[in-house]
């Protein structure tokens, strides 16, 4: 140990009696260190809790005004929401949509593994499912992109 003697025998319980080699400031000293120090920290504790306090109020208000335009354009188009999407045909061409992307998807994996660029493998899918759906049911080369990112 650097610094430090190790000591043995009756010179460590008369050091032990008498406090010396400890190197500690008196115990009145260290009380009011740690009571200041405690008081400053609750003072910014209590700060912090008021600037945090402030900006929770604020995004209240501001999500409370969006909030509220966006519950009303929900409840106006609501109605016509639900009875677009409430019918029997709608069920069934959103499976057809489905199947449809489900197919444009296993092609663009298969040219992908053939080898292709990411753009050539679009465009192969796509031709593809042309083929088997019909020219309507292609798709550009922009939703392409954001079909198969």
């Amino acid at each position: 140990m650097k610094g430090k003697e190790k000591k043995k025998g009756k010179k460590k319980n008369a050091d032990k009696k008498t406090g010396k080699g400890k190197g500690n400031a008196p115990k009145g000293a260290k009380s009011r260190k740690l009571k200041k120090l405690t008081k400053a920290l609750r003072k910014e504790i209590r700060q912090l809790t008021r600037e945090l306090q402030e900006r929770d109020r604020r995004l209240n208000e501001l999500s409370g005004s969006r909030d509220a335009t966006a519950t009303k354009n929900a409840i106006e188009a609501s109605p016509q929401g639900l009875h677009d999407s409430s019918g029997i045909e709608s069920v069934s061409e959103r499976k057809e949509t489905w199947e449809r992307h489900q197919y444009l998807r296993l092609r663009y994996e298969i040219h992908l593994e053939a080898g292709l660029t990411k753009a050539a493998a679009r465009h192969n899918a796509d031709q593809d499912l042309r083929q088997r759906y019909g020219d309507t049911a292609g798709y550009t080369t922009e939703q392409l992109d954001s079909i198969l990112s």
